[in-house]
């Protein structure tokens, strides 16, 4: 168990901070979408990207000197880790739901999902790709949504505790529609295990997201996800 313990804490950490979807966001889009239908008909088509484009984005973009490589999140589905994730028990319970709901949204239909990691092991960058502008706004809703529900978690997993806390904070990324920040505490055993700050930034349908799996400098992030909103915005 001390071998997964920080695969576990890394997964759900980053499943409520880096990533989004979950069923708050897409009942939002659809509460949403009646209002904006006037509004999205006349509105210019937006091209999503697809798999392919987000990984040549991601593999040839250096962020301040770290190059990222993208890594098979299908993989994760059938992880010793993720399997005890599974199983655990949350409080709040619905915080569960959230978590498991994030990491399938890279196998949504509708949703382009590309995830890596720099060079030195420091950094993780996802890049998502939706239909329309609304519906990756909604997405990063979700994303600010999880602190207000989910602000001090608790989860059991095989016999030990991890206690999970997280904070909204302020974060601006030049070039971007909007953005959410989160700070991200996780401990178990009466240790830190993760100590991580994600920032996730919209430009028109895309969301860019950086976060530190090390203990770096917080300007490293945001440098990161500057740097990628505008990779993602030449793509475009």
């Amino acid at each position: 168990m001390k071998r997964i313990l920080p695969a576990i804490a890394l997964i759900a950490g980053l499943t409520l901070v880096g990533c989004s979807g979950g069923q708050d966001g897409g009942d939002k889009a659809q509460e949403d979408g009646g209002g904006a239908a006037a509004q999205t008909e006349e509105a210019p088509q937006a091209t999503q990207l697809d798999e392919a484009q987000l990984k040549k984005i991601l593999e040839s973009t250096d962020a301040d000197g770290l190059s990222f490589k993208t890594i098979d999140t299908t993989a994760a589905s059938g992880s010793e880790a993720l399997k005890a994730l599974e199983q655990a028990e949350y409080e709040p319970s619905e915080c569960k739901d959230l978590s498991m709901a994030a990491l399938n949204a890279a196998q949504a239909s509708d949703t382009t999902t590309v995830t890596g990691v720099s060079s030195d092991n420091t950094m993780s960058v996802g890049l998502v790709s939706l239909a329309d502008d609304e519906a990756a706004a909604s997405q990063l809703k979700t994303s600010s949504a999880v602190t207000e529900k989910c602000s001090d978690v608790s989860i059991k997993s095989q016999g030990i505790e991890m206690k999970m806390k997280f904070e909204s904070f302020d974060a601006t990324v030049s070039g971007a529609d909007e953005t959410v920040g989160v700070k991200a505490t996780i401990d178990a055993g009466g240790q830190t295990v993760l100590n991580t700050s994600s920032i996730s930034a919209r430009v028109g349908n895309n969301v860019v997201t950086a976060a530190n799996v090390a203990d770096i400098d917080e300007s490293t992030v945001s440098t990161t996800a500057e740097t990628f909103v505008d990779a993602v915005k030449n793509a475009g």
